[in-house]
């Protein structure tokens, strides 16, 4: 009983603690040393999911490449879940930065970034259900505008003064 309740108290802890708003900052520089953390934290687990995405899709390619239809199937079931890890990081870390108010001068700035960011998942988790519905065009068509989304992103907050934030390495 107490492994299966240790990982819900720590999970709800987690939660609340994303839960708990931030503090409004009055200057750009009270948000950013407010925000930066959080993508700091992301860093890593947007690091680790974009790897194992580029691992499995290399393999699902060798398996196309090497006519292998059934390791080729559980490659896209592989990229799909990697994508989907991927959206629902970023999600999160994307509703941590929401939980953050921004001064009201950049509020239009950090909404587009945020806006545009949210897309960017929607579009990953999108593309993962096109390679799992075996639509390869689609998929590759979903990809493409996630990368436009984040382009778009870097573009709206680029010059805003982010160490990290406006920095995630393109992967």
């Amino acid at each position: 009983m107490r492994k299966a309740v240790m990982p819900f108290v720590l999970s709800m802890g987690l939660v609340v603690g994303w839960a708990a708003p931030a503090d409004a900052a009055s200057t750009r520089a009270e948000y950013i040393a407010q925000v930066d953390p959080i993508c700091q934290s992301f860093v890593g687990p947007l690091g680790e999911a974009w790897s194992a995405y580029h691992r499995n899709f290399k393999r699902t390619i060798r398996a196309a490449r090497a006519d292998n239809t059934k390791a080729f199937l559980r490659g896209t079931k592989k990229v799909a879940q990697s994508l989907n890890l991927i959206s629902r990081t970023r999600t999160g870390m994307v509703d941590q930065i929401a939980a953050v108010p921004p001064p009201d001068t950049d509020a239009g700035t950090i909404g587009t970034w945020l806006s545009d960011l949210r897309q960017e998942g929607a579009l990953e988790s999108s593309a993962a259900s096109a390679v799992l519905s075996l639509r390869i065009n689609k998929f590759f068509r979903r990809l493409r505008q996630a990368d436009d989304a984040e382009t778009v992103a870097r573009g709206a907050i680029s010059g805003f003064g982010f160490t990290v934030c406006g920095n995630f390495p393109v992967v």
